[in-house]
């Protein structure tokens, strides 16, 4: 599945900006809020929000040390995320992205002089690409509950201490599908404002939140995620 993204669907949060540029929501004055309202419309405008899917059947699951086995390659997801997908019968692998205008525009800001602006479109391109996951996440949950199935949480590589490696198997199962994204040798996503990961799905799975209390990682995208 090859899907554009309808604008309606980037939520920009306000308050995530605030909180990644240090500043208490209930400080933040009228000014700066100005400021991000402007760029967020500028930034969303530019962006060219693109995502594919695709569902592969029959899993295999080892659970210690946190493997999983799908067409013939193999994942590191490590026991925390092979706990919470292990009742899948199917898993779905997506990759989405913003687009590189966004990211095009940062830079430009930085370049001019300009680094709070070009800090702040750097800080939405992060938040696009979080809505486009979240846009792929519901579709799909969407898809699945017509045919009386359920969907576990998200994960991505290079979180809960999956390794970004794998993103070259994962981009190797999407190969038949253009989603705009390239990945370098050292599975780095061009453009960078983009997301990739996997998704559970079955009859006996659920979506039981992230496991933030148990993980090291502060500065995660999930942290906290509902």
């Amino acid at each position: 599945m090859v899907c554009n993204i309808p604008s309606s669907a980037l939520l920009v949060s306000k308050e995530n900006i605030l909180k990644s540029l240090g500043v208490p929501a209930d400080k933040a004055d009228d000014f700066l809020l100005d400021k991000i309202n402007m760029l967020i419309h500028e930034s969303i405008a530019i962006s060219s929000p693109y995502a594919c899917w695709s569902v592969f059947s029959n899993p295999q699951f080892i659970p210690d040390p946190g493997l999983m086995n799908l067409e013939g390659k193999t994942f590191h997801l490590n026991k925390m995320v092979t706990s919470s997908l292990a009742k899948s019968t199917e898993v779905a692998l997506f990759i989405g992205t913003c687009g590189e205008k966004v990211e095009l525009y940062s830079k430009e800001l930085m370049k001019g002089g300009h680094s709070l602006e070009g800090l702040i479109v750097d800080l939405i391109g992060s938040e696009i690409a979080e809505d486009v996951a979240d846009f792929i996440h519901k579709r799909i949950e969407q898809d699945m509950s017509a045919g009386g199935f359920k969907v576990t949480n998200r994960y991505s590589p290079g979180y809960c201490n999956w390794p970004v490696s794998d993103q070259q198997q994962l981009f190797h199962l999407l190969r038949d599908h253009d989603c705009g994204v390239q990945l370098t040798g050292s599975s780095l996503m061009l453009p960078i404002k983009s997301v990739s990961g996997i998704i559970g799905i079955g009859s006996q799975v659920e979506n039981t939140g992230y496991f933030c209390a148990v993980c090291e990682a502060d500065h995660c995208l999930y942290r906290d995620k509902k």
